[in-house]
């Protein structure tokens, strides 16, 4: 099922007792994410937050906090349901590096239907400010952490279309507000955004940008997945919600926006704007950005609904939006994994101080030091390139079952032997590195077989499924539930 709008989305979650209206006036100054960090904390509800000081606007928070309000959102009973989806957007006989240059296959049966579509108007401009109107003061911009320099719009899908081929990508990252009409963007410098604005720069030309927020979540969950360049966001998200989006032309600038969103922020990038440096936080990290400079989108134009919803993500480490949406993520991305690494049989991307940090990968070993190439296969795709520590493990190995993991971690591995160092570009947000050169560490911890050791190892021990079978049939025998209620009551 799609949703019209966030309302529709917010209703729904009322009804299902997983949405907490707050009636008391909250200040968006760290006050309102301090609230929304306790209450993911506990897996609690989305937060409808009504009354937010010195904006008239309503705002929701905590929204997609959990895997089971991800899996409403998208009309399915698992995550793991997200991967067959995902698997629709992957040409049959695709080459080795299918990822870097995904395509939608025009022949594919059914996929087209999930195109955008456009239409001549719709609730997203219901409202429109122009020019001298256009005042960011008045968005509900929350400030999360005490040493951010600006507060920042943190939800916002920012649009943008390649220049050369006209395919648009999605980027997430905070809009720190500068001043009425101006924001900063906040941006790891390796996005969709970023590679556009190469384009553009060198062209000397101004880059439109469309900052949307709200409409039906299944955008937000869109996202959070990195495509190639050759992969219509818009696209992927009609894919996702299961039904066409429909598209809106902007008022200031040829840029098409969901016809359904809340709110919609356009302006554009000038090559000639001197960037503002700024001090941030890291999505799912515990620390601060070191201060960076970014790039100035001036607004042109809001647009909105006549009555917005605005959907703020607030930063939970390891918990709330940002650990629902990673496994989400990473159900996603395991279609295109397994095209890269066959062997590859299931992968988890805990959110363990940050985001891209860690990366537990089951797969079938077939011949000794596989690992070692599956682990360069990983590195060397767009989707896991800046995982910082690979875990490898057997097939058989629940990768979600974290003590499993780290379990099989003490079991099998050699310092020296199994660990595999790789040297590559750093990512912008990793505090560690310190350096342009990123380090990366695999560890394998595989069973070893013969061709990775001088001798055998130690067999593992079991139960052997004779004594299993046994203990199966006799297990009503042995009266074991009523024995420890005796005990519990005596």
């Amino acid at each position: 099922m799609s949703y019209d709008s966030l309302a529709d989305f917010l209703e729904e979650l009322a009804d299902a007792g997983e949405l907490l209206r707050v009636a008391a006036e909250v200040d968006a100054e760290l006050e309102l994410a301090e609230i929304t960090r306790r209450v993911a904390a506990e897996g609690g509800p989305a937060l409808l937050f009504e009354n937010v000081r010195g904006s008239s606007r309503a705002v929701v928070a905590n929204l997609l906090g959990t895997p089971g309000r991800v899996c409403r959102a998208l009309a399915i009973e698992r995550l793991d349901d997200i991967s067959a989806r995902a698997e629709a957007l992957i040409e049959k006989h695709t080459p080795h590096n299918w990822f870097d240059r995904l395509k939608i296959s025009a022949d594919e049966a059914g996929v087209n239907k999930f195109r955008p579509r456009i239409v001549k108007s719709g609730p997203c401009q219901q409202v429109v400010r122009l020019g001298r109107d256009v005042d960011l003061a008045a968005l509900p911009a929350a400030r999360q952490w005490p040493g951010e320099s600006h507060p920042a719009i943190t939800a916002a899908q920012l649009i943008t279309v390649d220049p050369g081929n006209d395919v648009r990508a999605v980027t997430i990252c905070p809009l720190q507000v500068l001043d009425a009409n101006r924001l900063a963007i906040v941006d790891d410098g390796r996005s969709g955004l970023a590679r556009h604005w190469s384009r553009y720069r060198e062209a000397k030309q101004k880059m439109p940008v469309a900052a949307v927020l709200g409409g039906d979540p299944a955008g937000a969950i869109a996202a959070s997945l990195e495509l190639g360049e050759s992969v219509d966001f818009l696209h992927v998200e009609g894919l996702l919600r299961g039904k066409a989006l429909e598209v809106v032309k902007c008022r200031t600038h040829a840029l098409e926006v969901p016809a359904r969103a809340d709110l919609v922020l356009e302006g554009y990038v000038d090559p000639e704007a001197v960037a503002e440096t700024v001090e941030s936080f890291v999505p799912g990290g515990s620390y601060y950005r070191p201060p960076a400079a970014a790039l100035v989108l001036h607004v042109t134009a809001i647009t909105e609904r006549s009555h917005p919803i605005v959907p703020v993500a607030i930063d939970c480490g390891s918990r709330g939006e940002t650990a629902a949406l990673a496994l989400a993520r990473e159900r996603m991305l395991l279609p295109a994994v397994q095209r890269i690494a066959p062997d590859v049989v299931d992968m988890h991307l805990p959110a363990f101080g940050g985001l891209e940090r860690w990366g537990l990968v089951a797969f079938d070993k077939r011949y000794p030091f596989h690992a070692r190439q599956v682990a360069s296969a990983l590195w060397g795709s767009t989707a896991l390139s800046r995982v910082t520590f690979l875990v490898l493990v057997d097939r058989q190995v629940d990768v979600h079952d974290v003590a499993g993991v780290l379990g099989e971690v003490g079991a099998n591995v050699a310092p020296g032997r199994d660990t595999i160092a790789y040297e590559g570009p750093a990512a912008a947000i990793d505090p560690a590195s310190g350096l342009a050169l990123g380090r990366h560490l695999a560890l394998d911890a595989t069973a070893k077989i013969a061709g990775e050791q001088v001798a055998s190892g130690p067999a593992a021990l079991a139960a052997g499924e004779e004594i299993r079978q046994l203990v199966d049939r006799r297990w009503s025998e042995y009266r074991l539930e009523l024995a420890a209620e005796a005990a519990r009551s005596g």
